[in-house]
């Protein structure tokens, strides 16, 4: 079932002893089943409209943020991200930190042989990760993975060059029908990674330490395409690639969380 799976407290409710609560068990099995496909279905339709073409509208924002970086030197927490190979190419130094080797190991193909790009074996958090003075930091998806973002925010000021830039991506805390669709989706989904989108509050523990610069709202307006798209794919693709560009023609939406569905940060570093 790809991505999805059934919730596993429906698993273990439908498990039955005995031979009428066997079948009765294998009949709520098979259409719990069905209902799985059936989310597992609209919510691909609806994400098909989120185009490459569309996506790349965002990362274009990002890159016009960032500027040259041929004289700068860049951090990406994780790495992996569709700007990882930009940013190897074009950095004057880049380095990648994360504590898994696994993932590191995945990235050298994105990475090439570049010499100005390092893999660092570490948790950002630790005293083994002692390299600073970064004139970037890329954040991609990673701020909503934490309950508690503090500690890390206070790290990367640490780490971040006297004008120094960051810049962020991740899932919007949206209006209270997304936070409600969002309820449904979790159970279905295989990855149970706690999810924390960009509320408010974290906005506010970000303008504690940073600048905000520039704030982009990507499928404000947009994601009534993949309402579309549920119903009509390519309808769906064609009117979000129109609505994004409109989304992204605003750079100051600070004030958009609550009607976004993912919100990107330009950060600068505090004097």
């Amino acid at each position: 079932m790809g991505n999805y799976a059934m919730p596993q407290k429906l698993r273990d409710a439908l498990k039955q002893k005995g031979e009428v609560g066997g079948r009765i068990g294998n009949a709520l099995d098979t259409a719990a089943r069905l209902a799985s496909d059936l989310w597992k279905g609209m919510r691909t339709r609806a994400l098909s409209a989120a185009s490459p073409e569309a996506n790349d509208r965002l990362y274009d924002v990002h890159k016009e943020w960032l500027g040259d970086l041929s004289g700068k030197k860049v951090l990406e927490l994780g790495g992996g991200s569709p700007l990882s190979g930009w940013l190897a190419a074009t950095a004057r130094t880049y380095h990648v930190v994360d504590a898994d080797p696994a993932r590191l190991e995945a990235l050298k193909p994105v990475l090439g042989e570049g010499r100005n790009a390092r893999l660092i074996e570490a948790d950002v958090m630790s005293g083994s990760f002692r390299e600073g003075g970064y004139d970037v930091i890329y954040l991609h998806s990673v701020l909503h993975r934490l309950a508690d973002r503090g500690p890390l925010l206070d790290r990367l000021l640490k780490k971040l060059a006297i004008e120094g830039r960051i810049v962020t991506t991740d899932p919007a805390e949206g209006g209270p029908l997304t936070r409600l669709l969002r309820r449904i989706d979790r159970p279905f989904r295989a990855d149970a990674t706690p999810d924390f989108p960009v509320t408010e509050e974290v906005k506010r523990e970000l303008s504690e330490r940073f600048y905000l610069i520039g704030c982009v709202t990507p499928f404000r307006r947009a994601k009534a395409a993949m309402a579309l798209g549920v119903i009509h794919p390519d309808l769906g693709r064609s009117l979000a690639e129109r609505l994004m560009e409109a989304d992204l023609k605003d750079r100051a939406a600070f004030g958009r969380l609550r009607s976004a569905l993912q919100v990107s940060f330009l950060l600068g570093a505090p004097d």
